[in-house]
């Protein structure tokens, strides 16, 4: 079923057009990364984008080719040995298992994705699409496999092109001036165009991306042959998996900045048939993407609309400049893939290597090993089953039992009488019990849901003890920024002990900053009557 209709139309149109311009050199980066080609990327932008957001559950998402797709589709086309149709095929395949996850409410499972899983993977993306770029950079022609990239390394300096390499260098000096003067200029773009300019004035004889048809393809199944039948099932389910644990994971993104909650099923149908239209039109498939969502969201993309801007503007380019496009050289999409690899890089998780558990670096480690050097899927699964292993060790490591006084529910409604009304209807506390693991963010994500309305936020800590792991950390510091920015109250109580300890071994400020942190209930009871007090003090002045 469609969503309603905008009702921020300018916001949306404005969100889609800064889409699209961030978009565009990131499409056509992937999709040539990809091997598919800048066209295939092209197509697979417009697809995901404008079917992805007209049916998808998350608002402000923009989705398209993206870095862990691209890995996904190099090495599926390896496997088959280059034959297009049975990639197409997987694909589509990919787009059907998408929509059955969705139908099965499968989505909230993503939830349960320990963060150093997620760090390890990502970060071994970005190594992939790094080290992938290096040869393409000097303008010699690229691997799609890591190891072969590699061993070339060696022999880069006798085949070079230096003029692939000024031009190459010359964008990585445009996109970092660009970003000095502002953030929200769109750098790549500016990079790419400065860059292509300069190297057809000059006349350079070197790699150039070539001809994108000036018009669509038509839609069709590809034709497979049955012997292919176990690359296509195998590659189906990856860029399912792996797809939607992107799509998601940004989903997650656009909640924390516009403080909603999306519909993670509806998200995978909505990247399920954005996929299938992706492999009918021989195009790459995609997924939500961060960079283009929180462009989106920045320009005031809210609804279906920007994607359906976003989507027009590309099929725009495919019709329209197809021959300019052409002209654009290689080395200059490597730099782009090379600054968005960097970019994919969760630096605060290694950051955090000395301080974090060492399970969870170990966790890390091993998925980001296995990312680059084996095998995506094989990576992720390793990595959830090593830290539930090491998760049932820790927990059988504990003492679980506790004892102590109980408190005094006659005190405390003696304190709660200090409050009016309205005070207690919008303060909501949620109280920690035991060890704090990853399982946890899901848990209190479902309680703030039922929560919409809270002005005040008490986290309990009493009753918290042991160890909090590193996805807890991160996710409670994102979740208190949010509140906070908005206008809301974050208070900490009972904040003590091993958990105290594992925040501020990991640099969790706003967790820890003092202000906000109260040692009893009297001393929490008085910021949310001293809160209560300034609102009414500043409504009276307004009034």
């Amino acid at each position: 079923m469609l969503k309603t209709l905008p009702s921020n139309v300018v916001g949306d149109v404005m969100g889609g057009m800064m889409t699209a311009v961030v978009a565009l050199p990131v499409a056509m980066a992937f999709g040539v990364a990809s091997g598919l080609g800048a066209a295939a990327g092209l197509y697979g932008a417009m697809c995901c984008g404008l079917l992805a957001s007209v049916f998808g559950g998350t608002k402000g998402q923009q989705s398209g080719p993206t870095g862990p797709v691209a890995v996904i589709i190099a090495t599926l086309l390896i496997d088959c040995g280059g034959n297009l149709p049975v990639v197409f095929a997987a694909i589509i395949l990919g787009g059907i298992l998408q929509i059955a996850a969705g139908k099965l409410k499968w989505g909230e499972l993503v939830r349960y994705l320990p963060y150093p899983v997620i760090s390890g993977f990502m970060t071994g993306i970005a190594a992939i699409i790094i080290l992938l770029q290096i040869n393409p950079l000097f303008g010699i022609k690229g691997s799609k496999q890591v190891m072969e990239s590699i061993q070339s390394f060696p022999n880069i300096i006798l085949h070079m092109k230096v003029e692939a390499l000024l031009i190459g260098l010359l964008t990585f000096a445009i996109i970092f001036v660009t970003k000095l003067i502002s953030k929200k200029l769109p750098a790549s773009l500016i990079a790419l165009v400065i860059a292509s300019v300069a190297s057809v004035v000059l006349n350079l004889d070197i790699p150039r991306i070539g001809e994108i048809p000036g018009q669509l393809p038509v839609p069709s199944l590809p034709v497979v042959d049955l012997k292919a039948i176990t690359i296509i099932v195998s590659g189906g389910v990856t860029i399912a998996l792996l797809g939607s644990i992107d799509s998601l994971l940004t989903s997650l993104i656009a909640d924390k900045i516009l403080h909603t909650n999306h519909d993670s099923n509806k998200e995978l149908v909505g990247q399920g048939i954005g996929n299938i239209f992706a492999g009918l039109m021989g195009g790459m498939a995609g997924a939500g993407s961060t960079t283009r969502t929180l462009a989106n969201i920045d320009a005031g993309g809210r609804t279906p609309l920007s994607g359906v801007v976003y989507a027009a503007i590309i099929l725009t380019v495919i019709t329209a400049l197809g021959g300019v496009a052409a002209q654009i050289p290689l080395s200059s999409l490597a730099a782009i893939l090379i600054v968005l690899g960097f970019g994919i890089v969760d630096w605060r998780s290694l950051s955090h290597v000395k301080k974090a558990p060492r399970s969870d670096v170990l966790v890390m480690s091993v998925v980001l090993f296995m990312t680059v050097f084996i095998d995506l899927i094989s990576a992720v699964l390793l990595g959830m089953a090593l830290a539930s292993v090491l998760f049932v060790k820790k927990i059988t490591d504990v003492h679980l039992s506790d004892f102590g006084s109980l408190e005094s529910k006659s005190e405390l409604n003696h304190l709660f009488d200090k409050l009016p009304l309205n005070s207690l209807r919008e303060t909501f506390m949620y109280s920690f019990d035991g060890p704090i693991f990853f399982g946890e963010t899901k848990n209190l994500a479902k309680a703030l849901k039922a929560a919409e309305n809270a002005q005040t936020l008490i986290l309990n800590f009493e009753h918290a003890h042991h160890f909090i792991d590193q996805s807890c950390c991160y996710y409670l510091e994102d979740l208190i920024g949010g509140f906070r920015k908005s206008g809301r109250l974050v208070l900490v109580l009972g904040l003590d002990g091993d958990i105290k300890a594992g925040l501020e071994r990991m640099d969790c400020q706003l967790v820890l900053d003092s202000e906000f942190v109260v040692s009893g209930w009297s001393e929490a009871v008085e910021k949310i009557k001293s809160k209560s007090e300034n609102l009414s003090l500043a409504g009276s002045q307004t009034a």
